[in-house]
């Protein structure tokens, strides 16, 4: 098997691992486009054939310091954090001894909070989905904005994980992230449209059908994480509103969980599942909208 070959073999593993860590399809798509730049580049300056065990730290660094120049530092660390994604991942498989991009470090840059949408634009798209007619999607879009779980956390979901009351509902997450478990409260909005939806299936008596996915496909299959990343574009599309993934809308629960002076850090923490505050405290930065709001102020 020659080394190229060898590459496109471990990219397709290497692409099943970050399905596995619920990257989305767009930054999959991204971090493989990326390996095979870096793999083009280094055959021209090198004169040799990529492969894992012949990169050394010597060629990342030249490789960064290029970049500097031609790049934005935002594409430049995602080109870095790509590489080292992958170089962290062959290493543990002991596809390789050394680890290449441990001692290499990104660009500074200013920090922004991930995108989160607007009370507006959510409803928007939700309501297409309403307007549809198509109930299953319509839960699905409450769900998400309800609860900011993972796409491959609600994909996960069987109808056994959930409680429906009259004053309160909860989700139970058995496939977080790091395989931690943990249970997310259900707003009353998004309890009404699960109820009709289940009841438009005759699934109401969620006991009797507590191994079934949630939400499934014609065929009764749970629906992939594609699948859910598939309708939340249909319908953000219909509504004008772009550039929206399901993790556009974890974005958005946690961005309003952090930014709600009656939640504390530890609370919205515990409720996305997240293992470390600083990652939730990321949240509480300005966004481009926030900086463009105080341009204004001063203009």
């Amino acid at each position: 098997m020659s080394e190229m070959i060898d590459l496109e073999t471990r990219l397709t593993e290497f692409e099943a691992h970050l399905k596995k860590l619920d990257r989305s399809p767009h930054s999959i798509r991204a971090y493989l486009s990326d390996l095979r730049l870096f793999a083009q580049w280094f055959e021209a300056k090198t004169g040799e054939r990529f492969g894992i065990t012949n990169v050394f730290d010597e060629e990342v660094k030249a490789w960064r310091k290029e970049m500097e120049d031609k790049q934005k530092a935002s594409t430049v660390n995602r080109r870095l954090a790509a590489l080292s994604t992958f170089f962290a991942w062959a290493t543990e498989k002991k596809y390789t001894v050394d680890n290449p991009t441990r001692n290499i470090h990104g660009l500074g840059q200013q920090v922004i909070a991930p995108k989160a949408l607007s009370e507006q634009a959510v409803n928007k798209i939700i309501r297409k989905a309403r307007v549809s007619g198509n109930l299953r999607d319509h839960a699905l879009l409450n769900f998400l904005a309800a609860t900011g779980l993972r796409a491959a956390e609600v994909a996960a979901v069987k109808c056994g994980d959930v409680q429906i009351g009259e004053r309160s509902g909860w989700v139970t997450v058995r496939s977080g992230k790091g395989r931690k478990q943990r249970r997310v409260p259900i707003h009353a909005k998004a309890r009404d449209a699960l109820q009709a939806f289940l009841e438009s299936e005759g699934r109401d008596k969620i006991a009797e059908h507590a191994a079934e996915p949630l939400f499934r496909t014609q065929e009764g299959k749970a629906m992939s994480t594609y699948a859910i990343w598939y309708t939340v574009k249909k319908y953000a599309a219909q509504a004008g509103v772009q550039n929206v993934s399901p993790h556009t809308f974890r974005h958005t629960v946690a961005t309003r969980l952090v930014r709600n002076p009656n939640v504390d850090i530890v609370t919205a923490a515990t409720f996305l599942g997240h293992s470390r505050l600083d990652t939730t405290a990321r949240y509480s930065r300005p966004s481009d909208e926030d900086l463009e709001n105080a341009a204004e102020e001063i203009s």
